[in-house]
């Protein structure tokens, strides 16, 4: 399948999914520079899927009417033909400071201006209406990256200056590029969808659409979107979807108009141990969501190191007392298999969903872990065990339930990784070392980065997936040290972790590699991950991301711990 096709679709375990989608993010969740994370979120439950996504996004809450209170003060603004310009600075700046947060936590991210990927809008420049698009600069940028970043609002003219595409215009953005691609689009906004009536005034009584037919959206459903960007989609065919962050039901536009039963799901009530350098990022997250997320203890060893904390009073050092089944989630953020096999094992069997990011306890306790979630009817997830940010082992799932797996090898540790890198430009391994350390990369006892514990574990988690309780017949480990650091001119270096099926079994090796500089492999720079996974019909599926860092490792814990409050199997062992 190649990803140029971008409208075709692939098989998931629960639906089929388009290869990309158009997600709108407005002013309503964009309050400030504080949101930008949540828009993160809620883009990586998109690309843990494996689909590409061209985020259209406005500028922040208000900074539109102060741009234009700021020209007004000037001049005339309507007539003056530097506003598109002065009003265009607020979706650019916003835009551009989205596709950073994105990068920072691990999804490959490309930014591009309106001018950069053709669209093209034709009439007043404060009015303009879309009139072409450059659809293969865009298919481009997919193939090389997950996310594809683009201001909202804005177009080119026919001059190459700027036009606007009137108020709410970031929805017509949306809607023309979706079109035009011929995939889906969502926009976010600050309700989970269409309601009778304005539900922070009428309370619970009102009742949520499911869909709407084009009819009754034009006069029910502006303004909370632009009636231009209705009218267009029902120009050209195309059903919208609107709805809430983090939530997995809309109304859909384009649809028979129809009233939903179901209302807003209650915040997820959670349980955390550890709350160190990724749990503090972990717990920062969720109060920024705590309208939907509820933190109801945190499980550390020394109090005194938290006493500043801003939810200190719900921290414990009590472990006798932690499992308990007042809880919907248990976020595993501990190191080594102890404590947190055991309260893995106990949630689970009292019904509680799980999510770890500790791969040694994983590692260790799996087929326990898998029984306990059948006997409690739980979830068990651990996305964040392997890969950071880059979604590894939802590939792997999703390739071994389509097909059967033939081999499986990736770059694993940012560590290693990014101090082969360091060596690889000239700097010694100690030096290499301390600037893995100095940007939080590697962990001031760095042995099990370099000696090929990490990576077992890691592998011993994906063997798993991929072959199940089939023992390998050989294992060969191999570490990394200063004097193993040898890169030949002209090649490249990385240290692999494999598992092959061969005729007399399952191989299984960790070990510094030599590849010819355009391998895959070594297109895994610095700290980030990367995998291929072979299929026994030929297909190769590639997986990248961030690999080491706190943020990558605290999306994939927050988008595992939304994903059981939506009750989604995808990517989990299910005891349901």
């Amino acid at each position: 399948m190649k990803q140029a096709d971008i409208h075709l679709k692939t098989q998931s375990s629960s639906s089929i999914r388009p290869l990309a989608i158009v997600l709108k993010f407005g002013g309503s969740v964009l309050g400030s520079e504080d949101d930008l994370h949540r828009l993160v979120s809620e883009i990586y439950r998109y690309v843990r899927h494996s689909q590409k996504i061209i985020a259209v996004v406005s500028a922040f809450r208000g900074e539109t009417d102060r741009l234009m209170r700021q020209a007004v003060a000037l001049t005339e603004a309507s007539s003056s033909s530097a506003l598109p310009s002065l009003i265009a600075t607020g979706e650019l700046t916003a835009s551009s400071l989205l596709a950073m947060a994105c990068e920072r936590s691990g999804l490959l991210t490309r930014f591009r201006t309106p001018q950069e990927i053709g669209f093209i809008a034709e009439g007043p420049n404060l009015h303009a209406k879309p009139l072409k698009l450059d659809q293969a600069r865009i298919i481009q940028d997919l193939q090389s990256s997950d996310v594809l970043v683009v201001p909202g609002f804005l177009a080119s003219d026919d001059r190459g200056g700027i036009a606007l595409l009137d108020r709410g215009g970031s929805d017509l953005t949306a809607v023309y590029i979706a079109s035009e691609l011929k995939v889906p689009v969502r926009l976010y906004k600050d309700v989970d969808g269409v309601y009778e009536a304005d539900p922070a005034i009428m309370g619970s009584a009102v009742g949520r659409y499911e869909s709407l037919d084009w009819q009754d959206a034009q006069k029910i459903a502006f303004p909370l979107v632009q009636a231009k960007a209705m009218a267009m989609a029902k120009e050209k065919g195309i059903e919208v979807e609107v709805g809430a962050l983090s939530y997995a039901h809309a109304t859909v536009l384009g649809r028979p108009s129809a009233l939903s039963a179901g209302r807003a799901n209650a915040p997820l009530r959670l349980a955390v141990l550890g709350a160190g350098g990724v749990g503090s990022k972990f717990l920062e997250r969720c109060h920024q969501w705590r309208e939907r997320l509820d933190v109801r203890r945190v499980l550390v060893r020394d109090m005194t190191k938290h006493m500043n904390h801003r939810i200190s009073e719900r921290f414990t050092t009590d472990i006798r007392s932690f499992a308990r089944e007042d809880v919907d989630v248990f976020v595993d953020i501990g190191a080594g298999v102890a404590p947190s096999a055991e309260l893995l094992e106990s949630f689970l069997r009292r019904g509680v969903g799980v999510t770890s990011a500790n791969k040694q306890a994983v590692a260790a306790h799996l087929p326990n872990l898998k029984e306990a979630a059948k006997q409690g009817g739980s979830i068990l997830s651990f996305a964040a065990s392997v890969g950071g940010g880059a979604p590894i082992i939802e590939a792997l799932m999703r390739a071994s339930k389509s097909s059967k797996v033939v081999e499986m090898a990736g770059v694993l540790n940012g560590t290693s990784n990014f101090v082969i890198d360091q060596v690889s430009l000239g700097k010694s391994f100690d030096s290499a070392m301390d600037e893995a350390r100095r940007l939080g990369f590697a962990e001031p006892d760095s042995t099990a980065d370099l000696d090929g514990t990490d990576v077992g574990a890691k592998l011993k988690i994906l063997r798993d997936i991929a072959f199940g309780d089939l023992k390998p017949v050989r294992v060969s480990v191999g570490a990394i040290t200063a004097e193993s650091l040898v890169i030949p001119e002209g090649q490249g270096l990385r240290y692999v972790a494999r598992c092959i099926m061969k005729p007399e079994g399952l191989l299984v090796s960790m070990s510094l590699e030599v590849l010819p500089l355009d391998h895959y492999l070594i297109g895994a720079v610095g700290a980030q991950n990367r995998a291929i996974i072979t299929l026994a019909d030929g297909q190769l599926i590639h997986v990248h991301g961030m690999g080491a860092g706190a943020w990558p490792t605290t999306e994939a814990l927050f988008a595992d711990v939304l994903a059981i409050g939506r009750g989604e199997p995808f990517g989990h062992y299910s005891g349901f």
